[in-house]
């Protein structure tokens, strides 16, 4: 009997006649439909075929991962991630650990295209820890669907129209200033995004006050019993009308039975959520991998500089802190209000260890430190990592 090796290639940067086979292979593989994903990439104006990774078997397309570049804000800094999505593997070709060789590469390809984390939106966990992602859940509330009506009658709630983005970007911004988590987004981007099909699957409604467009809000359009507001923005002066608008969109969505939420907790939504006696859940989706270390903090510095500074601890203080990490160090010397940051450690200095795991790492960075200790090492955390009122918006999934 004679037996055939079958030739695994992994590679990026299809042609477009490769990349209409990765197309039917997701359309087969994803009840949402070959469209979905091919809307995606042709209305993205920044997409780069090298983002685009997959797999061949004797020259076959048989598996294929997507790498979405996004940059999300943390505090005044910003960190390179790469969103991984498109998963899909050929039924013919599976158990042969395709996409998990595609993973492998990408993470390499990440580490030297500058990308700090990843992050992969999934329920099959076991299949992605085995490549170094890890769950990191999420806090959501839900309440039962209300029913009243917005009190203001004549408050001005209107669908959005293509005419309103220029608005809609100028709330996000002043709304998502310096607010961790949320990506960074362009005009351009702005331009992609309502051409997108997660768009397309929303409805957004928007406040007009003297012809100046205030707030808007964004929930998911489905016939399913739970529902999630998907984005919601408000100028400051605008906050007293959050109720209201949120009321409105509940009114597009009569059959739903659940309002889900995972809004920051400094918004009014959350607010108005507790206020119903909302119930608290996490949502074990997000899964993290670290990508760059020193990287990521080379590019927090500005922001850790001006946490230690404002902080009564540390402000004064000369600091000298040796974050550990897996196998991997980082220094971080503090003196004189000024924040360096490197691989080497400066000679005959005493340093702090702070020996935190990948995933602790990662919460830090994103959510803040919030254990319930007051030991000095505690205290070195909580300036460095404070909590953050992070926010994700599902508009911005992939």
């Amino acid at each position: 009997m004679t037996t055939f090796k079958q030739e695994i290639i992994v590679s990026q940067s299809p042609t477009r006649e490769q990349l209409e086979r990765i197309y039917d292979i997701l359309g087969d593989v994803f009840s949402v439909g070959r469209a979905f994903f091919q809307e995606r990439m042709d209305f993205d104006s920044s997409y780069d075929a090298k983002t685009t990774w997959f797999a061949t078997v004797d020259d076959t397309i048989a598996s294929s991962v997507q790498v979405f570049p996004l940059h999300i804000r943390v505090g005044k800094s910003s960190l390179k991630i790469g969103a991984m999505g498109s998963v899909g593997t050929n039924p013919n070709f599976r158990g042969m650990g395709l996409a998990h060789q595609i993973l492998n590469a990408q993470t390499d390809w990440m580490k030297n295209e500058d990308y700090d984390l990843s992050l992969l939106l999934a329920i099959i966990h076991p299949f992605y820890e085995k490549v170094g992602w890890k769950v990191i859940p999420e806090k959501a509330y839900s309440i039962s669907r209300p029913t009243t009506v917005p009190s203001n009658a004549s408050l001005d709630i209107i669908p959005f129209d293509p005419a309103y983005l220029d608005d809609l970007r100028a709330i996000y911004e002043q709304f998502n200033n310096e607010r961790t988590y949320t990506v960074i987004r362009d005009e351009s981007y702005w331009q992609d995004l309502i051409k997108w099909p997660l768009w397309k699957n929303n409805d957004c409604l928007l406040v007009r006050k003297e012809n100046r467009i205030v707030a808007y809000g964004i929930i998911e359009k489905s016939d399913k019993d739970s529902i999630f507001i998907h984005e919601f923005a408000y100028l400051k002066e605008s906050e007293d009308n959050a109720v209201d608008l949120f009321l409105a969109l509940c009114q597009r969505r009569p059959h739903a039975k659940q309002i889900f939420s995972m809004l920051a907790e400094d918004h009014r939504i959350t607010a108005y959520f507790k206020e119903q006696g909302a119930t608290e859940q996490m949502i074990d989706i997000a899964m993290w991998k670290k990508i760059n270390f020193t990287s990521t903090f080379s590019k927090l510095q500005p922001e850790l500089e001006a946490r230690l500074q404002r902080n009564e601890h540390t402000a004064a203080q000369e600091l000298h802190l040796d974050l550990y990490s897996g196998d991997e160090h980082i220094y971080l010397d503090y003196k004189l209000h000024q924040l360096t940051i490197s691989q080497e450690n400066v000679p005959n200095t005493t340093y702090i260890p702070l020996v935190v795991d990948e995933l602790q790492l990662i919460k830090y960075i994103i959510w803040g430190y919030d254990e319930a200790t007051n030991g000095a090492e505690s205290r070195i955390l909580q300036a460095l990592f404070p909590k953050q009122n992070a926010t994700f918006y599902f508009s911005d999934r992939f």
